[in-house]
């Protein structure tokens, strides 16, 4: 399988030392690590969110480092998809305009032929019904829940049909409840094609990953692979990943 990003010898502010990692196309990946290893850094530097102090991250065939700053936000806006624990919603507008405003905002980029604002609900509107939410477009983001919210972020990352799904802490607020509909939602996209890295320090949500890293003093350690073995049960592969963790010094 190819490559969707790659990063290579990041280093960033004394918090990354070289490091080298990549994720083919169809991934389901998770980094853990214990806070101040460089795991969110890391996702910052492969996102083009921030740019390290030295090494590279292609992506799409090319360095997105050596790329402007807008050029950058150009990229994640049409390609790339993000979901925050702090899921940075604009409380003014409703649940079905949060949703649709990267598609938006594409368009205003965009040359030829464009959707209109009808077609953009009727998008936005699917990927609600696709996650369990539908029936809450025009709700305001005060008046749902922290796992629909979560869930309506979620739309928001994939409004643009984006190659690469990056999610920082993506149930870190949410309870048990809400974290398994949030992981089972993941699971779907990344089984329709999606690739998906987040980061967690949860050894349940990481269970439903096919490969895990861990992070420590802004180096990867480790590497856990759960690829191919989905006949085990969800309890057991979260029991492998404690069990690996503890070895990892977790």
């Amino acid at each position: 399988m190819s490559e969707v990003i790659k990063g290579i010898g990041l280093c960033k502010n004394n918090i990354l030392y070289h490091v080298d990692f990549s994720m083919k196309k169809g991934e389901m990946a998770a980094i853990m690590g214990p806070s101040g290893s460089g795991k969110s850094t890391l996702l910052y530097q492969l996102s083009g969110m921030d740019r390290p102090d030295a090494g590279q991250v292609i992506f799409d065939g090319n360095d997105i480092c050596k790329y402007s700053e807008d050029r950058r936000a150009e990229e994640r806006l049409n390609k790339m998809g993000i979901v925050f624990q702090q899921m940075n919603m604009l409380p003014n507008l409703n649940m079905i305009d949060n949703i649709m405003l990267p598609a938006i905002e594409r368009q205003k980029s965009q040359k030829g032929d464009k959707k209109s604002e009808a077609q953009l609900k009727a998008k936005a509107s699917a990927l609600m019904n696709k996650v369990g939410i539908a029936g809450l477009e025009m709700r305001k983001t005060t008046e749902v829940s922290g796992g629909q919210l979560q869930r309506a972020c979620i739309c928001r990352a994939i409004m643009n049909q984006p190659e690469l799904l990056l999610a920082d802490e993506p149930t870190g607020a949410l309870n048990k409840s809400a974290t398994q509909e949030v992981m089972e939602i993941f699971s779907m996209l990344n089984s329709e094609g999606t690739t998906i890295l987040l980061v967690t320090h949860d050894s349940r949500v990481a269970s439903y990953c096919k490969r895990i890293l861990y992070m420590l003093d802004g180096k990867i350690w480790g590497e856990l692979s759960l690829e191919g073995q989905t006949n085990q049960t969800q309890e057991q592969r979260e029991e492998k990943v404690r069990q690996w963790l503890e070895k990892m010094g977790w």
